[in-house]
C-alpha cells in the first residue's frame, strides 16, 4: 500500500532540505555583502591615498612657483636682467605700463635687457611714505591647476622704475657718462602671473606677467616724504620706439 502525505505537512527530510537551502542562501548573501563592503572600503582607501598624493604634489608645485618668483624678484633687484628673461616661456608676454611685450626672445628680452636696464628698473624698495598699498591687497596667492600643468598667482610689488632723461643738454650728457641721466620713481602694485610647466624638464616658467600698477610717487629710499607723480602710458610701439612694446593695450583697457 502506498502512503500519501497529507497536504500542508512537510516531512523531516523536506524541512531539513529547506533549512539547508535557507542557510546557504543567507551565507551567500552575507559573503556578497561582506565582499561589497570590503571593495568599497578598499576603493575609499585608494581614493584617499590618491587625493593625499595629489594634494602633496600640488603643494610641491606651489612651493616651486614661490621659489621661482623669489628668484625673479632677486634677479631684478640685482639687475640680472639676462637671468630674468630666461624665466619665461618662448611664447610669453609681459604687460607693462600700457604696452604688451610679446615673445621671450623679442619683446620680453627688449623690455628687461633694454628698457629696464636703461631705466634702472626693478630694484626692490620700501613703499613710499603715504602711498602704502592696502594690506588686503598685499596677500599673495598661488593656484595650481588640477592637472599640474599650469598655475596662476598674484604677488605684491614695491619697486623702483625709471627711464632715461630725454635731453641734449650738456649736464644730462655729463650725467650719462657717470651712469646717471635717469629719472626714477617708486611704483607699487600687483604682479598678476600665469605659469606653465615645461613638458620636457618639468620646470615652471612664466607664460604671462602683468604689472597692475596701483600707485606711483616721486620718492628716493631714505626720504621721509614722497610726492605723487603722473607717468604717461607707453604710446609708441617698436620699432618706432627702440624700447617700445610689440602692441599697445586697447584704449578701453588703458588706465594711467
Amino acid at each position: 500500500m502506498t502512503r500519501t502525505r497529507k497536504p500542508g505537512k512537510a516531512s523531516n527530510a523536506d524541512a531539513a532540505d529547506v533549512g539547508r537551502r535557507s542557510f546557504f542562501w543567507k551565507l551567500g548573501a552575507g559573503v556578497s555583502t561582506a565582499l561589497a563592503s570590503a571593495t568599497a572600503v578598499g576603493r575609499a582607501a585608494s581614493d584617499a591615498t590618491d587625493d593625499g598624493a595629489l594634494r602633496a604634489a600640488l603643494l610641491e608645485d606651489e612651493q616651486a612657483i614661490r621659489r621661482l618668483h623669489q628668484a625673479f624678484e632677486r634677479a631684478l633687484d640685482k639687475g640680472f636682467y639676462d637671468d630674468v628673461v630666461e624665466m619665461f616661456t618662448d611664447d610669453a608676454e609681459v604687460v607693462f605700463n600700457g604696452g604688451v611685450f610679446d615673445n621671450r626672445n623679442r619683446g620680453v628680452d627688449r623690455l628687461y635687457r633694454d628698457r629696464f636696464r636703461a631705466g634702472k628698473a626693478g630694484r626692490r624698495i620700501e613703499p613710499a611714505p603715504g602711498f602704502e598699498i592696502d594690506p588686503d591687497l598685499q596677500r599673495d596667492s598661488v593656484e595650481v591647476s588640477p592637472d599640474r600643468s599650469s598655475a596662476r598667482a598674484v604677488f605684491p610689488y614695491s619697486i623702483q622704475v625709471g627711464r632715461p632723461i630725454e635731453s641734449d643738454s650738456s649736464l644730462v650728457d655729463m650725467a650719462r657718462l657717470h651712469g646717471e641721466g635717469v629719472q626714477t620713481w617708486w611704483e607699487g602694485g600687483l604682479y598678476k602671473v600665469s605659469y606653465r610647466k615645461d613638458a620636457v624638464d618639468g620646470r615652471w616658467k612664466i607664460s604671462r606677467l602683468e604689472y597692475d600698477t596701483l600707485s606711483r610717487a616721486d620718492y628716493r629710499p631714505g626720504r621721509t616724504y614722497a610726492m605723487p607723480i603722473s607717468i604717461p602710458l607707453i604710446a609708441t610701439r617698436y620699432p618706432e620706439d627702440p624700447l617700445g612694446p610689440d602692441a599697445l593695450v586697447p584704449a578701453s583697457e588703458r588706465t594711467a
